[in-house]
Formats: structure tokens, C-alpha cells, sequence
């Protein structure tokens, strides 16, 4: 789709988040995005066609969403890894809590880019964690009639996302990792 170089990619991914971090998905244009990225109008319009397309690709390149599920031989590590890839893309992304807060206000403006969301970043994570349940069943960590699938995605998300509304603090690495613990291996794991 694009001859830009990994790098530049980046680069220009980095600089749609962190626009749309400070001003909100609605008060971005392309024009903004142009400026800021050092890109051509043109160009960003030829490679990604709209503002929601670009926005939901450089939130799909951060989220390191095509990684493979994890697969370490048991439910809980599983877990507690996808928790540490979460925090190393934070890491990477010392904006995060404003891009979250953005973006949960835009899309109730905007259902297209809340579709978007939904089918190409929260698919993935759905899948990924889809994935690691279905061997854990395979090993018996799980009950295969569990009924609560539909929730994981929700109760897996959600510290990452409301702990700095509910605290005011960004959840850390103890808060994440007891949260599996605490949360959701038992509710998991109940038979």
C-alpha cells in the first residue's frame, strides 16, 4: 500500500496519535496531520483515502496487533504476558490516556470510526484472546460451556483503560498483574 519506509511510517503514525491525543478526533483534519507529519495532503489522501482510515491504521500499527497470541503452556502466563505487551506499548506511548480519553469521546460522535475501532482494533484483541481461551479449554484450565466469553475482552481492556478515571493514577505493572490474578483467573477458571 505505501512505499513510505518502516521508519517514516512510524514517524507519521506517531504524529496522527498524538494530534489526536491533544485536539480530539474531530478537531484533527488532514491538513493538520500534513502539516505536522512533514507529509503532502495528497499523499496522505492517495495512501489512506480519509482521516478515519489513517487514524485507524496508526492505531492499529501502535496497538501491535498482529502479534501472534501468546503461547506458554498455561492460562495465566498467557495472560500476564498479553498484560505485558500492553505496558510496553504504553510505554511507547506516553499519551495514551489522553488518546483513550479522545477517542472514547469521538466515537460517540463518530459510530463510523467506533465501527472501526471495533472491527479492526478490538477484533484483533478479540481473536488474540479468543485464542489463548481456546487452549486453555484445550488443556482443561477452562470450562468448554463458559459462558462469560463475550466479557473477556471487556474485563481484560478495562484496567488499561478506566484506572486513571477511577484513581487517578496510570495502572502499573502490581495493579495489571493482580488484576489477572484477582479478576479474572478466578472468574476464568470457576467451576
Amino acid at each position: 500500500m505505501t512505499r513510505l519506509t518502516a521508519d517514516r511510517l512510524d514517524e507519521l503514525h506517531r504524529g496522527v496519535l498524538m494530534l489526536v491525543a491533544e485536539h480530539g478526533y474531530e478537531k484533527v483534519t488532514m491538513d493538520r496531520i500534513a502539516e505536522v507529519t512533514r507529509s503532502s495532503k495528497a499523499t496522505l489522501y492517495r495512501q489512506w483515502g480519509s482521516k478515519l482510515d489513517l487514524v485507524v491504521d496508526a492505531l492499529g500499527s501502535s496497538a501491535s496487533i498482529d502479534e501472534e497470541p501468546p503461547d506458554t503452556g498455561t492460562l495465566g502466563t498467557d495472560l500476564h504476558e498479553l498484560v505485558d505487551r500492553g505496558l510496553r506499548n504504553r510505554a511507547q506511548m506516553s499519551y495514551q490516556n489522553d488518546l483513550i480519553a479522545a477517542l472514547m469521546h469521538a466515537v460517540k460522535a463518530s459510530p463510523e470510526l467506533g465501527a472501526a475501532l471495533r472491527e479492526q482494533i478490538l477484533a484483533s484483541i478479540r481473536s488474540t484472546l479468543g485464542s489463548v481461551l481456546d487452549r486453555a479449554t484445550d488443556r482443561g484450565e477452562v470450562d468448554a460451556d463458559w459462558t462469560g466469553r463475550e466479557h473477556l475482552v471487556t474485563a481484560f481492556i478495562a484496567p488499561f483503560v478506566l484506572h486513571d478515571l477511577v484513581s487517578g493514577t496510570e495502572p502499573d505493572a502490581d495493579f495489571l498483574h493482580s488484576w489477572v490474578d484477582i479478576v479474572l483467573l478466578p472468574a476464568l477458571t470457576v467451576r
